[in-house]
C-alpha cells in the first residue's frame, strides 16, 4: 500500500470509530467521482445522512486556531454545490512519522492526531486552478458530540454551519 493509501485508510478508520461511538453507520463509496468518500447515516428518526469527503495529511498546516488545508479545486467545486444531502469535508491531521500514527497497549488503542470538519456549501466559486486553501477552526473537531450535533441538524434540515 502506498503512503497516501495508508493515510486515506487511517482517516476512514478514524471517521468510522467516531461514527460507531456516536451510534451512526458509515458507508464508503466504491468510486469517489463526486468528491464523496462516504455517507454517515442514522437508523432512527427521519434517517438523516451526511456525505463526506475525507482527506489526510502529515503536513504542518495548523496555524494558531485553524487548519489551513490545500483542497483540490475539483473537490472544492463539488463541496460548495448545493445538494439534497449535506456534505462536509473531514481533514485528518497525522504525525509525520508513520510510527507515531497509532499506539496500542493492553488498555487502549490511540490514533494520533485528530480530524476536523468544515461545511463548504454556498461558498463562492474559485478562479484557482489547482487548490483552494480551506481554513478550518480547531473548534471543529470531528468528535462524537459534534457528529451527533451535525446529524441532529441534518435531521431538522438546518444548515450544518
Amino acid at each position: 500500500m502506498t503512503p497516501n493509501m495508508q493515510k486515506s485508510r487511517f482517516s476512514l478508520a478514524y471517521i468510522e470509530a467516531v461514527a460507531s461511538c456516536a451510534g451512526y453507520q458509515v458507508e464508503e463509496m466504491k468510486v469517489d467521482f463526486d468528491s464523496v468518500d462516504g455517507v454517515l447515516m442514522a437508523n432512527s428518526g427521519s434517517r438523516p445522512r451526511i456525505e463526506f469527503q475525507a482527506k489526510a495529511t502529515t503536513q504542518d498546516i495548523l496555524r494558531g486556531n485553524s487548519i489551513h488545508f490545500p483542497l483540490p479545486v475539483k473537490n472544492y467545486d463539488d463541496l460548495i454545490t448545493e445538494t439534497r444531502t449535506p456534505r462536509i469535508l473531514i481533514v485528518m491531521l497525522m504525525p509525520s512519522d508513520d510510527d507515531d500514527w497509532l499506539t496500542q497497549n493492553d488498555y487502549e488503542l490511540s490514533l494520533r492526531h485528530c480530524a476536523y470538519w468544515q461545511f463548504l456549501e454556498g461558498r463562492e466559486p474559485t478562479k484557482n486552478t489547482s487548490t483552494v486553501t480551506i481554513d478550518i477552526p480547531t473548534t471543529n473537531i470531528f468528535s462524537v458530540d459534534r457528529l451527533t450535533d451535525l446529524m441532529e441538524k441534518a435531521e431538522r434540515g438546518d444548515p450544518l454551519c
